[in-house]
């Protein structure tokens, strides 16, 4: 009877705790349901990112110059590191930092210290190559070492096979996914892609269950470049000797179709955009893409313009002739030729080959203030020129409120005004190509479809174009300014500019410090290249023809010879 009341309770007390477990279980389902529903997603689902490849950035020719390659961002969890001293056998940090270091080529001892930091997250390497990621995984489970610890971030890591050719051209890519600067930055809608994004949801075993893709990849477009890289090196090889035998601060040369379309932008010093950071802070303001960002007074191949101008405006013919003295007196300006003369009778086209600046300030005088300034700006001066280059530079012209009496001495030779490389090349390119004035472009097609352009607007008729064009030919005749440069076989046109740095220190322009340059194109009669040499304040001062000159031809010469260009 004892015994049957025991059970009684027994099995009364296994009724109380069976209906206590019913009743936590149904408080559970309902009032917990949200917050265990949470954390078993978070154990079983994990949201992974798809990497987008970078699109490529490749020459006309299709050859590659910037590709894309997998890489992480590789990082650390102290805290799991000091977990795994628990386990069994225990994985001390030692273990990991010599796995890591062999592997990342990371110096031990630092490894070592980020592993046993007091912080939840610790980056060890970043844009690491995939191949050396999976080379850590594998050999990590080759020694039974756990990379638990461990967290990879896909990243999209940038090579650059020519090393620095072209690199200011280029630009740069950081280690976070963002386009810092060049055509990395100016393309980055299109080469960069869409990451997509995958929901993957795993057993207790840690195996795969399900994959949901909540966000389609696109990946990045290539993007074609007009720029040729065999004309490109040899540019760049061309400036690397003027660098070294005149040490300017910097040189820049272009080489465009007369039609607007770039050839070549090739810049000395040079940057290798592999190592953005290896740049000497000493030149570190000088290595930008001199091209487009730098800004000088463009001397006399500016006297192209005015001459052209004039003759648009039937202000002077081919044949007009100007009497033309050694010096001229403009307000409170004495302005004189390079070499001293007695007073000549010279046409524009002879003015053009000597380079007058007596000549050609006679001819701006003709125009006038007015309409000279609305030249310059018809021709493009003082404003981007539409290549859409990030942080391109406009230039800078007076206000024609703000002219002094000496400006007119001034504007027409080239002072005054301060205007880039390119939009130097884009005014002879409009002189060459006949009279139409179009934007230069880099870029041939996008994700293999071609880039429209706008046919340009007419600056000059035809016939003006032919005319300055025959003119420019003495520049590189016996008696001209470029006499001394030739390509044989072939005859050139352009003119030639050497233009004094004004000291802002010292409020006036300093002795032996010049911009030396030679603007033109080539053949003459039907120009098929411009091309624009540029060197900033060659060491002892020096002209444009004797600096600039030289490389200039160098530059036409391989370029026609390359292009196949038949001689004339």
């Amino acid at each position: 009877m004892y015994a049957d009341r025991r059970l009684r309770v027994l099995l009364s007390i296994a009724v109380l705790l069976l209906g206590l477990a019913g009743l936590r279980s149904v408080w559970f389902a309902f009032a917990k349901a949200d917050s265990l529903t949470s954390v078993a997603r978070g154990q079983q689902d994990l949201e992974r990112v798809v990497l987008a490849p970078r699109g490529d950035i490749l020459d006309r020719n299709g050859d590659a110059l910037a590709v894309a390659e997998p890489a992480d961002d590789v990082a650390i969890s102290p805290k799991v590191v000091s977990e795994q001293l628990t386990m069994k056998p225990p994985q001390r940090p030692q273990q990991l930092a010599d796995l890591i270091s062999s592997e990342l080529g990371i110096p031990e001892d630092e490894v070592l210290k980020k592993l046993t930091a007091d912080a939840g997250f610790v980056y060890l390497a970043r844009n690491v190559p995939d191949r050396q990621v999976q080379a850590l995984r594998d050999k990590a489970q080759k020694h039974g070492v756990s990379l638990a610890a461990l967290s990879f971030e896909p990243r999209n890591r940038r090579s650059y096979p020519n090393g620095p050719m072209a690199g200011q051209l280029l630009g740069a890519y950081g280690t976070d996914d963002r386009a810092l600067s060049g055509l990395e930055l100016a393309y980055d809608q299109s080469l960069k892609g869409v990451y997509g994004k995958e929901l993957e949801t795993r057993a207790g075993s840690g195996s795969a269950l399900k994959t949901v893709v909540e966000q389609e990849m696109t990946p990045g477009k290539d993007v074609q470049l007009t720029l040729d890289t065999r004309i490109q090196a040899k540019a760049e090889d061309v400036l690397r000797q003027v660098g070294e035998t005149y040490r300017p601060k910097r040189a820049t040369a272009i080489v465009m179709r007369p039609d607007g379309q770039l050839l070549t932008m090739a810049n000395w010093p040079r940057v290798d955009p592999n190592h953005p950071g290896d740049v000497p802070p000493e030149l570190a303001k000088y290595v930008g893409n001199s091209a487009t960002n730098f800004t000088y007074e463009p001397g006399s191949t500016f006297k192209a313009l005015a001459v052209a101008s004039a003759l648009e405006d039937r202000i002077v013919t081919p044949t007009s002739q100007f009497s033309v003295p050694y010096q001229i007196q403009v307000a409170d300006r004495l302005i004189a030729d390079a070499h001293e003369h007695g007073t000549e009778t010279m046409t524009p086209g002879q003015i053009l080959a000597q380079s007058s600046n007596v000549g050609t300030i006679k001819i701006g005088q003709e125009l006038g203030a007015k309409r000279f300034d609305g030249w310059m700006r018809q021709f493009g001066f003082g404003k981007p020129t539409g290549l859409g280059w990030p942080g391109e530079e406009q230039g800078l012209l007076p206000a024609l409120a703000k002219y002094s009496g000496s400006t007119m001495g001034n504007l027409p030779i080239g002072q005054g005004q301060l205007v880039t490389p390119l939009q130097i090349a884009n005014l002879y390119a409009t002189i060459a190509n006949g009279g139409m004035l179009r934007a230069p472009t880099m870029v041939e097609k996008i994700g293999g479809r071609r880039v429209a352009r706008s046919a340009g607007r007419r600056v000059i008729r035809p016939d003006v174009a032919a005319q300055v064009r025959s003119m420019l030919k003495g520049v590189f005749e016996p008696g001209g300014t470029a006499s001394a440069v030739k390509v044989p076989g072939y005859v050139l046109a352009g003119k030639t500019g050497t233009s004094n740095v004004f000291d802002t220190k010292l409020g006036e322009y300093a002795e032996n410090r010049n911009v030396a340059s030679v603007a033109g194109f080539a053949p003459a009669d039907d120009p098929k290249l411009v091309i624009v040499v540029v060197v900033d304040e060659p060491a002892g001062g020096g002209y444009g023809a004797t600096v600039a000159g030289p490389a200039f031809g160098e530059i036409a010469r391989f370029a026609l010879q390359y292009l196949r260009v038949p001689p004339k």
